[in-house]
């Protein structure tokens, strides 16, 4: 049994320090359960957090689509002679048929579409198409299409403006081509257009640039945004980092870059291949398995060698894209590199803006919660793309 103040001895000189501590514990107590309030308020802000951010990529990114940003692709060639720029499109079956379905086959009802959607100026005036011849379908399926711009006066600045077939599928890329009128095989310029840059401007059509450095930039740039597009990657990403240490995080991502680019290597020249209906859930399943080892703390230490392994995976998804709009066996090795290093960049800002907020929020006690809530939510994500990717598959 306590005792009270009055059954002390000298409790008259003692009541004030009697009084004193039992305030002190009744305040420590009082502190203790604010403490603990404020513990699970924060605990339930970083699971809705978590919650809230996967609600909002599942809704942004269609079904199966969260990592191929490429969709369908042409190839276009263009001649600049006099005041008339001809614009020669290779339109492979898939995009026929989306012209068929959409569209229509009449010559009229294309030709004010190329027209609407396909645009030519030099030196700010504007070169409508005045006429539009197709090939019969060759034994690929493909057909090729001649649109004629006639210019107000003759071609020297160039700019062609393409949001080609981005209204029938968001993904659509066209690598475009400027050649010499009199050697169609003398490629002066070049450009990938896609939803992201659909603009083609070229300072003097008789002169060629660096194509080398064009095909570098383009295919660099297309690299970046495949990455920064590609939600599937950013979460593996962010998951990877997010349970460990800044060294751990070093180790895993470089092992990570080393095998995708050595997969993105072999599957490219052709060493290797395997099909996107099974890279893809592969990939879903890298997901789930990073947020199944931050939630219950299973071989985090060794996360470098399991990352090793999905990177593998990672990269094959990655060429996936490339190989759709490569155009010949001499370019394989430079739009390789370019891509390899636009993936690169595209990761480090990832990864850079990552680190920084967590050195921050790691200060934070509700750090750990705030790990497992996102990782388990990352978690349900990657289960959701699994099984949407086996359907589609």
């Amino acid at each position: 049994m306590f005792q009270q103040c009055d059954d002390l001895p000298g409790v008259s000189a003692g009541i004030t320090d009697c009084n004193s501590n039992g305030s002190g514990r009744s305040g420590r107590l009082r502190s203790s359960a604010a403490a603990g309030e404020s513990r699970n308020l924060l605990h339930r802000l970083t699971l809705l957090f978590s919650a809230l951010l996967c609600l909002s990529l599942l809704a942004a990114t269609p079904p199966a689509l969260a990592h191929v940003r490429i969709g369908s692709v042409s190839h276009a060639v263009a001649t600049a002679k006099g005041d008339t720029l001809t614009y020669y499109m290779n339109l492979p079956p898939v995009v026929l048929k989306l012209l068929h379905e959409n569209i229509g086959d009449a010559s009229n009802d294309l030709t004010d579409y190329f027209g609407t959607e396909l645009r030519v100026s030099t030196w700010d005036s504007s070169c409508p198409l005045r006429h539009m011849t197709s090939s019969p379908p060759m034994s690929s399926g493909n057909r090729i299409f001649a649109l004629q711009f006639q210019c107000p006066r003759p071609i020297s600045d160039l700019t062609i403006r393409s949001i080609l077939f981005l209204d029938l599928d968001g993904g659509h890329t066209q690598f475009t081509r400027l050649v010499s009128p009199v050697d169609p095989r003398k490629v002066l310029h070049e450009a990938v257009l896609s939803e992201s840059n659909s603009v083609f401007h070229v300072a003097d059509v008789k002169t060629g640039g660096s194509v080398s450095f064009e095909r570098a930039l383009a295919f660099l740039k297309l690299g970046v945004m495949h990455l920064l597009t590609g939600y599937d990657h950013i979460l593996f990403l962010l998951t990877v980092v997010v349970g460990i240490s800044f060294m751990e995080s070093l180790k895993a991502v470089t092992s990570f870059t080393l095998a995708h680019s050595l997969t993105m290597a072999l599957a490219f020249l052709g060493a290797i291949s395997l099909s996107s209906s099974i890279v893809e859930p592969l990939i879903a399943a890298t997901i789930i398995y990073v947020a199944f080892e931050n939630v219950t703390n299973v071989n985090i230490r060794r996360r470098w060698m399991w990352t090793f392994f999905f990177g593998l995976i990672h990269g094959l998804g990655f060429v996936d894209a490339l190989k759709k709009i490569t155009v010949s066996q001499h370019e394989l090795i430079l739009s390789l590199v370019s891509f390899n290093l636009g993936i690169e960049l595209g990761q480090l800002i990832i990864l850079s803006a990552a680190v920084l907020a967590l050195r921050y929020v790691k200060r934070y006690p509700w750090y750990s919660a705030f790990n497992r809530s996102f990782s388990a939510g990352v978690g349900v994500l990657g289960f959701v793309w699994l099984g949407q990717r086996l359907l589609v598959a």
